[in-house]
């Protein structure tokens, strides 16, 4: 994976900037991640916050909190998931694989919450499977 990930929202209107040299794609199958995205899981790149840039449209950005302990932010246009933040993991920025390009090199490797995997989803990558969140 070469260092440098662009992505946008739907309409274009924001457009972020990261750094992905130590990145990890995770695909997550809590509930509330198969509720939020309506489907049967979400998959994220992973990145620290210092590497993490909205590069255009932050006055686009809305934001979400399903629970006490995170944030999920969208564009308010289009509604494109931008970004998901967790209190556990401050440090941290979620950005839903989607909005990247080109998100065909990025290949997941990790799957958390697999205890709560649907019993139909099966992957034909390598993964690390984590019964529920990873600790710190």
């Amino acid at each position: 994976m070469s260092n440098m990930l662009f992505g946008n929202c739907r309409c274009g209107r924001v457009r972020l900037e990261i750094d992905a040299e130590r990145a990890n794609i995770v695909n997550c199958h809590c509930g509330d991640c198969r509720q939020l995205s309506g489907s049967a899981f979400s998959t994220y790149l992973v990145v620290a916050a210092k590497n993490f840039r909205i590069a255009a449209g932050a006055d686009d950005l809305t934001s979400y909190r399903p629970s006490e302990k995170g944030m999920r932010g969208f564009c308010q246009h289009c509604g494109s998931p931008i970004l998901v933040q967790n209190q556990r993991y401050p440090n941290l920025r979620m950005i839903p694989l989607g909005v990247l390009h080109p998100d065909d090199e990025l290949v997941p490797k990790i799957n958390i919450f697999s205890d709560s995997r649907l019993s139909w989803v099966a992957f034909n990558c390598q993964t690390t499977d984590f019964a529920r969140e990873i600790e710190r």
